[in-house]
């Protein structure tokens, strides 16, 4: 018989049967499996607006792709693949994977998706045909409500997911991302997917990428090339044309700024920006960078003149 557990329902509410309330990283519970392949399942119906006749090109191209990119089996272009053995694939997967494998399906389907929307002209946007309409909430978010409901430690940021649990952190990075200035977007960009990358991460050039960024956005407040383009110098600068940074702040910035620039940081490989940095260091560097960077566009549009 099916157990009923219903989060924030009437027994979790009152203490009775609580559920899971501590962040998931390197497991997932029965009950979050069960909400991810739901999850994946709804999307399903959503994307191709619940047309899911397994003889539909778009139905056969997203099978072959599950397959051939996320499992790596032998595909043939002239055989028509069977939906159900392919949903059963993703399900089993789902529930009794690793979390790793649970994530990397997950994002691949996802992105897979994200794309296909785009294509076939919803852009960035998604459209729910069980509400016949648009809504302004994109696939990646709506993955993401699921990931906070379930206490998952993961999120998508900037179309990948990154293990960071919490929503302060995401916030700030996702809002630096959404800038204007392609130098910036890079520098975050990078630093991002090197800190994701769950083969392959590269703290060490995460940590530059951060640091970069602010330097581009000091570089674009104070129009500074060169020699001069330190960060201590462009601070000084945006001070001269009357923003104040709060003191304390340009103070833990320069200091950052020094530990990753001098004989033990980055550019010459030691302790914090070295090559023994760790996931925690990188990933405190990519927050506070995003925050700050945050910071000093606020500053820059509010200064009396005019916005960078």
């Amino acid at each position: 018989m099916a157990q009923v557990s219903r989060r924030g329902g009437f027994s979790d509410r009152n203490g009775i049967k609580n559920i899971n309330m501590e962040i998931q990283l390197k497991d997932f519970d029965k009950r979050t499996r069960i909400q991810l392949q739901n999850m994946i399942s709804n999307l399903y119906g959503e994307v191709y607006s619940y047309d899911l006749n397994m003889y539909n090109d778009d139905i056969q191209e997203y099978l072959r792709f599950v397959l051939s990119e996320i499992y790596s089996e032998p595909i043939n272009v002239k055989e028509t693949y069977r939906d159900s053995a392919v949903i059963d694939l993703i399900r089993k997967t789902i529930l009794e994977a690793d979390y790793d494998d649970v994530l990397t399906l997950i994002e691949g389907i996802v992105q897979y998706w994200s794309a296909y929307l785009k294509e076939i002209g919803h852009g960035g946007i998604h459209y729910d045909s069980f509400y016949e309409g648009i809504t302004s909430t994109s696939i990646f978010e709506k993955v993401n409500q699921v990931l906070k409901k379930e206490f998952v430690g993961y999120r998508f940021v900037n179309e990948i997911i990154v293990p960071i649990s919490d929503e302060n952190e995401i916030d700030a990075i996702s809002e630096a991302l959404d800038t204007k200035y392609k130098p910036v977007y890079d520098h975050l960009s990078k630093a991002n997917g090197l800190l994701a990358d769950r083969d392959n991460p590269d703290y060490e050039n995460s940590i530059k990428e951060s640091i970069s960024a602010i330097e581009a956005i000091c570089e674009i407040i104070t129009g500074t090339k060169g020699r001069e383009a330190t960060l201590g110098k462009m601070l000084k600068k945006i001070e001269e044309r009357g923003i104040e940074i709060h003191s304390g702040l340009k103070s833990a910035f320069n200091i950052l700024y020094g530990y990753t620039s001098d004989a033990s940081g980055i550019r010459h490989a030691g302790d914090l920006g070295g090559k023994s940095s760790t996931f925690e260091e990188a990933k405190f560097m990519l927050v506070s960078c995003s925050a700050f960077i945050n910071y000093l566009t606020a500053l820059s549009a509010n200064y009396k003149g005019g916005q960078i």
